[in-house]
């Protein structure tokens, strides 16, 4: 599994207060099966103002400490979409790696004014925007059809692996579940802010596995996170709809192009 977002660089924001914290986590993970990790601090939200510069900084240092550890890090950050924010970060330094992908969030209450402009204006830039758990934002709980508008604006979304589980309340699981059965989320991560020593990305995956099957299970949490560290396209769309005959009615069919 590859982990594209997470809060365990240490000192930077609301995630891991610590190295010592940070390298348990990530030898959790590993146990667990995670071969790359993508940190993401959050950057200039509302609440943790983290600085480019210290996130470089944190991130060369906790590579150094975990470099005889069997996992792959990777640099980028969560940034919030406040407007104004793509001038900021026009030299990709936050992009995740070397890739053009950049994890990108908004207010869990209502949309930061001019969201889809800055969106517009971050994919003008040939940069790749992946949403941050959609199904946690009040519009697209209220409104889940919302969640397919963002694909046809050319921006992914990552759906939270405790969204899935119902760890933050049945509306926002019921939200995730659409989110996935209709296709329309790219990614799945665990959002880990090192305040538990479970780790639920292995879980969520489980639970894909059993409701859905296993190519979306693989797709969300290995398949197209492999595809995005190696700067590849991803499908906005990836299933189809079909109608079958049964009885007199027509169904609708997803199926995996």
């Amino acid at each position: 599994m590859i982990d594209i977002h997470t809060h365990i660089l240490h000192n930077c924001d609301d995630g891991s207060e610590s190295l010592e914290i940070s390298i348990k986590q990530i030898t959790n993970m590993i146990d667990n099966g995670v071969t790359d990790i993508v940190l993401t601090p959050h950057y200039l939200n509302s609440y943790v103002q983290t600085d480019a510069l210290i996130i470089d900084k944190q991130f060369k240092e906790l590579t150094k400490t975990t470099a005889d550890l069997k996992v792959n890090l990777h640099k980028g950050g969560e940034i919030f979409l406040n407007p104004g924010i793509d001038d900021k970060i026009i030299n990709k330094e936050l992009c995740i790696g070397d890739t053009s992908y950049i994890l990108v969030e908004t207010n869990m209450g209502e949309f930061t004014p001019d969201i889809y402009e800055t969106l517009f204006n971050l994919v003008k830039m040939g940069l790749r925007p992946i949403l941050a758990h959609p199904e946690r934002y009040n519009y697209i709980i209220n409104d889940p059809a919302l969640a397919e508008d963002f694909l046809h604006r050319n921006v992914f979304l990552q759906v939270n692996a405790g969204s899935i589980l119902g760890l933050y309340g049945s509306k926002i699981a019921k939200t995730a579940w659409y989110i996935i059965d209709n296709g329309f989320a790219h990614f799945v991560a665990s959002d880990n802010h090192c305040k538990t020593d479970e780790y639920f990305l292995p879980l969520a995956k489980e639970a894909i596995r059993d409701n859905i099957d296993n190519y979306t299970a693989d797709l969300l949490t290995s398949v197209n996170p492999q595809r995005m560290l190696n700067n590849e396209k991803i499908k906005y769309f990836y299933l189809e709809k079909q109608k079958i005959e049964k009885k007199g009615f027509f169904e609708k069919f997803l199926r995996k192009l």
